[in-house]
């Protein structure tokens, strides 16, 4: 085990441990920590001697074992495709999610969530240099702090200062920095504001971060500046928000990223409820993606409708490459219906419609082109799909669950259709038992693997105290892969994980109060 993971579960012990003796204060803490090990297995690139490689009657050119290979018009190698070696990771993550509160200020708490990820597994290839490279991704930086903050919060306003991350229409938004938000007139009106350093987009690290190199030269050379601010309202059967965000890259002081949205909801009664939402990229002057749909919910609470259409624009900020490429919006329509027709039991289903546009056309009509092809392309491309699932939970049944699933899709370059169920059995609140299994079936086109997997799984929780779960699951996986060639080879494949969660909270102590009032802990009275 390298020595800086053997340090980091010695840091995270050591917050959980120290939250217990703080007897003058309030604390929730939340420990999971889960192990796994996975195979898989992908392909590696080799080549031989052109005059080594052999041609069939059809003109098909293959290796002296069978494998399928390429062999352009005078070139002195063919190169082809073999199996690579199998992997198997052992990855290990533990999370802790922390609240601290009572610090002699109503109001005032504080908020810390961190992950631990290593893998047990050898590096990638034996004897490796570089021993950090390991078989399963994403584990370095060993620790991170994914969230960690003060707030001060009352009926008001809400404040906080730290590590954080911001949800609205325009997506996540990770910073150091801080957020306000005041909330007049009862919280009929909202308005907020926030404003730091930013974080790259999915992950809890700066830009900056050496974790991030493959994005090379193109990133910042300094951590962007994030702003943004909104503006709520809430009057019966009508609310709605505007949003706006900026991202500036201080080094050149230029922005590199400037958005707005508009949402709104509209309820006119008799269990209708419409909602629409529009973004807008004041960077590059384009229109962003929309989504709209209309809800109705009976009032007797049998059945549930829903019509929407949405259009998504990928969005990359001015300084990344991949904004270069123009990448194509799609536009969907879809509906389902929900059912409620026995106590215990729901049938839904789900259908989709989806087409690639460019300029408002659909790419591809009348020999039109994206502008991401080249101009050996023209006509003919592949623009549209769509996708449908049906599915029935049953729970009618005491201490029984029965969920079972099917979906198809047909898209451009692949399509897929399949199932799953799932029995959970729980004779009582302590433990439960839990069977899966599923299938599916995926030919893809332009491509000589035509896969078919078939999943079974067995997964038991247990709860050993009033602050301790654990659960463990094992699944096997039987793939086929369909190849004319002699480069098929096993995906099969058994994975196994167990996790491990301990909670505990000055509130334990607390009775007589519904859980629900337990977990908001800002709203107590500092002791």
């Amino acid at each position: 085990m390298k020595p800086s993971v053997v340090r980091s579960a010695v840091a995270i012990g050591g917050l959980v441990l120290m939250a217990a003796p703080l007897h003058a204060q309030g604390y929730n803490v939340r420990l999971d920590a889960w192990y796994q090990s996975v195979a898989y297995r992908g392909w590696t690139q080799d080549s031989i001697p052109a005059s080594s490689a052999q041609q069939d009657a059809n003109g098909s050119w293959y290796t002296p074992d069978g494998i399928a290979a390429r062999c352009p018009a005078g070139a002195v190698y063919c190169t082809y495709y073999s199996a690579g070696p199998e992997l198997r990771g052992q990855p290990f993550v533990s999370t802790l999610d922390a609240g601290l509160w009572g610090f002699g200020v109503e109001g005032l708490r504080a908020k810390v969530r961190a992950r631990l990820g290593t893998d047990f597994s050898d590096p990638l290839g034996q004897g490796a240099v570089d021993t950090s490279l390991t078989v399963w991704p994403a584990v370095d930086p060993t620790i991170q702090l994914l969230e960690g903050y003060m707030e001060y919060g009352n009926r008001l306003v809400t404040a906080r200062a730290g590590r954080m991350h911001i949800y609205s229409r325009l997506g996540w938004v990770g910073l150091d920095g801080g957020y306000a938000q005041l909330r007049p007139l009862g919280g009929k009106l909202k308005f907020g504001a926030w404003g730091g350093w930013g974080l790259a987009r999915g992950t809890a690290l700066p830009v900056t971060s050496p974790n991030l190199d493959p994005l090379g030269e193109y990133r910042p050379t300094v951590r962007p500046t994030v702003l943004g601010a909104d503006a709520g309202w809430a009057i019966k059967g009508f609310e709605g928000k505007v949003t706006y965000q900026a991202e500036i890259d201080t080094d050149v002081e230029k922005l590199v990223g400037e958005r707005g949205a508009i949402e709104m909801a509209v309820r006119p009664g008799a269990g209708f409820t419409i909602l629409g939402s529009v973004e807008h990229n004041f960077g590059t002057g384009k229109a962003g993606g929309h989504d709209i749909h209309v809800r109705y919910q009976d009032p007797g609470g049998w059945v549930q409708l829903i019509v929407g259409e949405r259009r998504y624009v990928p969005y990359f900020p001015l300084w990344s490459v991949w904004a270069v490429f123009s990448p194509q919006p799609y536009s969907t329509r879809w509906g389902s219906i929900a059912l409620y027709p026995l106590r215990g039991l729901v049938l839904r289903t789900r259908g989709e419609a989806y087409s690639y546009t460019q300029g408002g056309s659909v790419v591809g009509t009348q020999g039109e082109q994206s502008a991401a092809t080249t101009g050996a392309l023209s006509g003919g491309v592949e623009d549209r799909g769509w996708r449908w699932n049906a599915g029935a939970t049953y729970s009618g049944v005491r201490g029984f669950t029965l969920d079972a699933n099917y979906h198809a899709e047909y898209g451009p370059g692949a399509s897929s259709h399949g199932w799953d169920a799932r029995l959970l059995w729980a004779p009582q609140k302590l433990f439960s038992l839990t069977v899966h299994g599923g299938h599916l079936l995926r030919p893809l086109e332009y491509r000589w693997n035509d896969s078919k997997v078939w999943t079974m799984g067995f997964r038991g929780d247990l709860q050993l105290r009033d602050q301790l779960y654990l659960n463990a699951e094992v699944i096997r996986y039987d793939e086929t892969r369909q190849r004319p060639d002699a480069a098929a080879f096993s995906w099969d494949q058994t994975r196994f994980n167990i996790g491990l969660t301990l909670v505990f909270s000055s509130q334990m102590k607390t009775r007589g109060l519904h859980p629900a009032i337990l977990r908001i802990p800002e709203t107590r009275r500092s002791r």
